[in-house]
């Protein structure tokens, strides 16, 4: 019977994911989740008792497996320039595995107050963001105070690579199609405004001083770029 529950609850959340991703989370009903997941409306009200708990649910979930992919991309033995590349490859390959993710979050943060308060909290008080973070906080204030870049508050450092690796997700397909280049030409473009992003963060991390002749960290992710 166990397993049975499990195995429902789980269907229905699978169902709710792609259904919201295809149609909208306003454009889907219980009706269509309990569809599509091949139970009745009242087994979705009785696991998760409404659609914005369903949300909240697929939401978390997807959240605590972003902080993974860059917390395990991140190396103590790397400086902050190679760390910075590792995460930013893994939020580009999560969101490559997750293509319509970013535009299903954005819409939702746009449109409906109450998913913004829930994606608010979720940062605020998930452990495993809040691990991420000091993580994140201490590589940066190491780095400061070594010198080798600028003062920053951590929080701008994490909204400048979210926002702009988002971002690109969001319009590249409108992009390709403006450039005239076919679908083919996503991934090549993808792949480029990696490296461009990259680029913008370490280089805008310099210290000012950094481009007066002073000696310069030079690390191998540097001589990458």
């Amino acid at each position: 019977m166990g397993n049975t529950t499990s195995n429902t609850e789980q269907q229905i959340l699978a169902s709710a994911e792609k259904l919201f991703l295809q149609k909208g989370f306003s454009a889907t009903s219980t009706t269509d989740i309990a569809r599509d997941a091949g139970c009745n409306q009242a087994l979705v009200h009785y696991y998760f008792r409404t659609k914005g708990n369903l949300f909240n649910r697929i939401f978390d979930a997807k959240f605590d497996s972003v902080m993974d992919f860059i917390d395990s991309s991140m190396k103590d033995d790397s400086d902050i320039f190679g760390n910075i590349r590792n995460a930013v490859g893994a939020y580009f390959r999560y969101l490559s595995e997750n293509a319509y993710t970013p535009q299903f979050i954005f819409n939702e943060l746009m449109q409906n107050p109450a998913r913004r308060r829930h994606i608010r909290e979720a940062f605020l008080t998930s452990r495993r963001s809040s691990q991420v973070f000091a993580r994140i906080q201490a590589m940066v204030e190491k780095a400061a105070e070594a010198g080798t870049i600028r003062e920053i508050d951590p929080l701008d450092l994490i909204f400048d690579g979210m926002s702009l690796v988002v971002f690109s997700f969001i319009t590249a397909p409108a992009f390709v199609d403006l450039l005239g280049r076919d679908s083919s030409s996503l991934n090549n473009f993808l792949e480029h405004r990696k490296e461009e992003i990259i680029t913008l963060l370490t280089q805008g991390l310099r210290p000012a001083s950094s481009d007066a002749g002073s000696p310069r960290h030079e690390s191998g992710t540097e001589r990458q770029l």
